[in-house]
C-alpha cells in the first residue's frame, strides 16, 4: 500500500498552522516553536522511502544535559548519554543500512561540527532527518548537518503504511500508522501512533520491520500491551500474525 509523501506533508502542515495561530501551541510549546517549524517545512520537501535494512530513532538530543532528568534517562551526563548513544548505533546498523532520525538531534556544544562530521562518518549509507523543532533556529532555519537528506516529513511504503513525523499526527489517515519521536517517555497510545523517541527503544536503532510488526497490530486496532515501544513490539510478535 502507498500514501503520497505530499498529502502527509500538506496534513502535517495543517496541523502545524493551527498550532502556530494565536492561542495555539501545547503545554511545552508556544506558538514561535510551531512557526518556525510551519516555515521550514513550507521550504523542506517530503520524502516517499522504500528499501530494506532501514532503521529508525529519534530525540537523541546529543550534547543536552537537561534531558536526562526531564526524560529520566539514565546516564549521569550529556557526555556518558551521548557516548552510549553512538556505541548503539555503531553496534547496530550496518555499513549498507538507512537510518532515518525522526527529529531532535543535538542541542548546546553539540550542534558543532564534530556531531555534524560524526554523523557523516558513523555506520550507514544513507543518513536520513525528518526534522524537529530543535533542529532549527527559532527563526526556521535549519541547523543541522551531516545527512544525506533532511525532510519535513517521510513515508515508508507497506502494509500499513508509515507516517513519520517528528510531532505525532493529531489524526492518522485510515489504514496508515504515524511513527514519530517528541513525546520522549510518555506512555503507549492506544491509537495508530508508535512512538520512536530512544527513551522507547533502550537508546538504539530499531529496525523499520520491527516497527512494521507492531504496525499491524495497531492498523487492526489490536494495542499489545507495553511500558515502552519495545515492549510492545515484543508483545505484537506474540499476537496473531495478521500477515506476518
Amino acid at each position: 500500500m502507498r500514501f503520497d509523501a505530499q498529502t502527509l506533508k500538506r496534513l502535517y502542515e495543517r496541523q502545524l498552522e493551527a498550532a502556530a495561530t494565536p492561542g495555539g501551541g501545547d503545554t511545552h510549546h508556544g506558538t514561535r516553536t510551531f512557526r518556525a517549524m510551519l516555515k521550514a517545512s513550507r521550504q523542506t520537501p517530503a520524502r516517499q522511502l522504500d528499501g530494506e535494512r532501514m532503521w529508525i530513532w529519534s530525540d537523541l538530543h546529543l550534547g543536552h544535559d537537561n534531558i536526562i532528568g526531564y526524560a529520566n534517562r539514565p546516564f549521569r551526563d550529556a557526555e556518558e548519554m551521548d557516548e552510549e548513544l553512538y556505541a548503539n548505533w555503531y553496534a547496530t546498523v550496518g555499513v549498507d543500512d538507512t537510518l532515518i532520525f525522526a527529529g531532535d538531534v543535538a542541542m548546546r556544544d553539540a550542534v558543532a561540527p564534530h556531531t555534524w562530521q560524526r554523523i557523516r562518518t558513523a555506520p550507514g549509507k544513507s543518513k536520513r532527518l525528518v526534522f524537529g523543532n530543535h533542529d532549527l533556529t527559532g527563526a526556521g532555519t535549519l541547523r543541522v548537518d551531516g545527512f544525506d537528506d533532511i525532510c519535513s516529513a517521510a513515508c515508508i511504503d507497506g502494509d500499513p503504511p508509515l507516517l513519520i513525523t517528528h510531532m505525532p499526527l493529531a489524526e492518522v489517515p485510515v489504514g496508515c500508522v504515524n511513527v514519530h519521536g517528541h513525546t520522549h517517555d510518555e506512555a503507549p497510545r492506544r491509537s495508530p501512533h508508535i512512538n520512536v523517541s530512544v527513551e522507547q527503544l533502550a537508546y538504539k536503532p530499531v529496525a523499520i520491520a520491527d516497527v512494521r510488526v507492531l504496525a499491524k497490530q495497531l492498523a487492526a486496532k489490536r494495542y499489545p500491551a507495553g511500558n515502552t515501544t519495545l515492549e510492545r513490539i515484543d508483545a505484537a510478535r506474540l499476537e496473531a500474525p495478521l500477515g506476518l
